[in-house]
């Protein structure tokens, strides 16, 4: 079986500070990565959030919604050159710990029509898979034909791949919440099963606390559940990283946080 990891923003960065990240934090979760792979059981893709990285600056630019003035292309560059530093911490700590990670850049690779994926040759992923090693993506800023320039998130570059590859994968993600709260931000229900049968929209969910371009918690489980629903995806598990174990149980199949299902 396929599984795409996502490690989030605001899990591997602190979204107060601008341009920080947490190295402790990715290697508690590089380890337990290493432990968990194994590569004879299925391939796995790995993508991460921009956290206090890209985040700022591409609101401050409204990036995602297009990039046409002289401004507006400074901040386009900006936000790339913060969301490929914070790649590189979260690479060379990956590798530090044994994962043989392979970066693609999706600037490199991608073009968009209206914030559209039209253009992306995944068959490199495909053959890392079969080499055995682990594709590293990430949200970035990508040319578009009609915007100028917008900026995909790791779910936006996930919904693509799922739609490319005839196996649906299972997704993980792994933030700062324990999962889907139904009380939020009292945080007293967490939801340990949504079931993706219904397309009306949950009046409970709420968007991120935190700086985020790109939706934030309702947009995550709304896409996670028109996957499941659509068969594209086989199930979607949100978690917390910040639980040192978690990444290990949820790559094991153990219950943690929220899991959405057909």
């Amino acid at each position: 079986m396929i599984t795409f990891l996502k490690l989030g923003g605001s899990l591997i960065t602190d979204k107060r500070k601008t341009h920080t990240a947490r190295p402790d934090v990715i290697k508690e979760l590089a380890e337990e990565i290493f432990t968990a792979w194994e590569p004879e059981r299925g391939p796995l893709l790995i993508g991460h959030g921009s956290g206090s990285f890209g985040h700022i600056p591409a609101k401050k630019y409204g990036t995602r919604n297009g990039v046409r003035t002289e401004a507006e292309w400074a901040g386009f560059a900006e936000v790339h050159a913060e969301a490929t530093a914070l790649n590189r911490i979260v690479t060379d700590i990956l590798r530090e710990c044994g994962l043989p990670v392979l970066t693609l850049v999706p600037m490199d690779s991608i073009r968009t029509e209206d914030g559209k994926v039209k253009c992306w040759d995944t068959g490199i992923i495909g053959q890392c898979f079969g080499q055995h090693l682990i594709p590293l993506i990430f949200g970035d800023t990508v040319f578009d034909s009609v915007r100028g320039g917008t900026i995909l998130s790791t779910e936006d570059l996930f919904l693509h791949l799922c739609h490319v590859f005839r196996e649906p994968p299972r997704i993980l993600l792994a933030g700062l919440e324990e999962g889907v709260w139904e009380d939020y931000p009292e945080n007293t229900k967490l939801i340990r099963t949504v079931h993706a049968c219904s397309p009306e929209r949950d009046p409970w969910l709420q968007s991120s606390e935190f700086t985020d371009v790109t939706g934030g918690m309702r947009e995550k489980v709304h896409l996670m559940e028109t996957l499941i629903r659509e068969e594209k995806a086989s199930s979607a598990v949100i978690f917390t990283g910040t639980q040192r174990g978690n990444v290990l149980k949820a790559y094991q199949g153990l219950p943690v946080g929220t899991e959405i299902i057909r």
